[in-house]
């Protein structure tokens, strides 16, 4: 059991150091290949460039030298061209005060390395046997030939830093336009939202307003003639006004306004039905005045009249109640979504309006059982109804207070 727990263990540290090796092999070769990637260009035109040298060099002097010999100076030609376009050059034109004195100064020191690496190189190919001996001499032809060769270089490796400079500039320049544009573009169109906002709140304003009034006309000319139909048609009015007040004067109401809607609502339903429904209502009357978010109790209540089977053998229920400290909202019907295709919308609305106004305090439930019954459980704490108020009594009037007496049709 002990050797083959031993080859287990050997057998795991094998896979887990090949895992290693090959995730590092890979991560080797893909950072390879971006380098790659990024320079492809450099290295062709380098080599055109070196080959094109070799060969002319070659052809004017009738001289060739050892591939060393090349690879180590065009080596220094590599360090002296990028580090002079990388770091010296763009420290030197940095500071514009400057610039003037750092520019001769870094041309200056980078002619005294390069002449220092040439003649180093120089001296350790002779030693070598790369270079015939006696070929080295430090004298005013060396400096002025190698001299030359760098400054020939460093006009080479300016020229690209600028050019490169310059498309970085002009690619800057493009996308601070394209953001410029973007801006403008988004202005506008925040512009025109707002205009088409504006226009929709006036219409907003101008359609209840008309409509009220023409609900009042009808009212006036017809409550002599029929009292039940005007009454119907003072009720809808508290109703529409209600809905639309109701985001206009905070975020809170007064409970009773809302229970007062609901009364309006059955009694409505009871007029077009032309039959009392068995809808049973009940609240305490202290709950009136605690303050709720609007549209919960009317919500619930339209939907047991529009998705509820409300036979005689099938009351509904709608509760409102106090209990340990708790406002307790329940509705129970007997459901009959699947002939009116509901999605639901109306709850999940209220639970989002809930949950945004109180929290993870709330506790909001609803469910379909076996026997049809359809329950919805509403349960928030008392004492956050009172901390979340912020609004004063609620006022159902736009242009002025109906208050009235439901009209028995019978």
């Amino acid at each position: 059991m002990k050797l083959i727990s031993i080859f287990r263990a050997l057998k795991d540290t094998y896979t887990e150091v090949l895992i290693f090796y090959i995730k590092r092999r890979f991560g080797l070769i893909k950072k390879i290949h971006i380098w790659f990637m990024r320079y492809r260009l450099h290295m062709l035109v380098w080599v055109i460039y070196f080959c094109y040298e070799c060969i002319i060099i070659g052809i004017i002097y009738n001289q060739y030298a050892k591939p060393m010999v090349y690879l180590a100076h065009y080596a220094i030609i590599l360090f002296l061209f990028y580090n002079h376009e990388g770091r010296w050059f763009p420290w030197a034109l940095r500071n514009k005060g400057s610039a003037f004195w750092k520019v001769p100064m870094v041309i200056l020191l980078e002619i005294c390395l390069y002449l220092l690496l040439s003649y180093n190189f120089d001296y350790a190919l002779v030693k070598y046997g790369f270079l015939p001996a006696g070929t080295l001499v430090f004298d005013y032809l060396y400096v002025a030939r190698n001299s030359y060769r760098c400054l020939y270089f460093i006009g080479f490796s300016s020229w690209y830093y600028i050019v490169v400079t310059y498309n970085k500039e002009r690619r800057k320049t493009a996308e601070l336009e394209r953001l410029r544009l973007n801006e403008i573009i988004s202005r506008q169109k925040a512009e025109q939202d707002l205009t088409k906002a504006q226009n929709a709140f006036l219409k907003a304003q101008i359609n209840p307003h008309f409509l009220f009034n023409t609900l009042d006309f009808i009212y006036h000319h017809i409550v002599s003639v029929s009292p039940v139909a005007a009454d119907a048609v003072i009720t809808l009015a508290e109703m529409m006004r209600f809905a639309i007040d109701a985001d206009k004067v905070g975020e809170y109401i007064k409970l009773g306004d809302e229970i007062d809607q609901v009364n309006n609502l059955r009694y409505l339903s009871h007029l077009r039905k032309n039959e009392e429904l068995p809808f049973n209502f009940t609240y305490e009357p202290d709950i009136r005045e605690l303050n709720f978010i609007p549209l919960v109790l009317l919500t619930l209540a339209e939907n047991i009249f529009k998705h509820g089977d409300l036979s005689k053998d099938q009351a509904a229920n709608l509760e409102v109640y106090l209990s340990d400290s708790l406002l307790i909202i329940e509705s129970d019907n007997v459901s009959s979504r699947i002939q009116h295709n509901s999605n639901g919308t109306g709850l999940l609305n209220i639970e989002k309006r809930l949950k945004y106004a109180y929290g993870d305090a709330v506790d909001f439930t609803y469910s379909q059982h076996n026997d049809g019954h359809f329950r919805v459980s509403i349960k928030i704490p008392v004492q956050l109804l009172h901390e979340k108020a912020r609004t004063l009594p609620f006022s159902t009037g736009i242009d002025k207070e109906w208050p009235h007496e439901h009209v028995d049709p019978r």
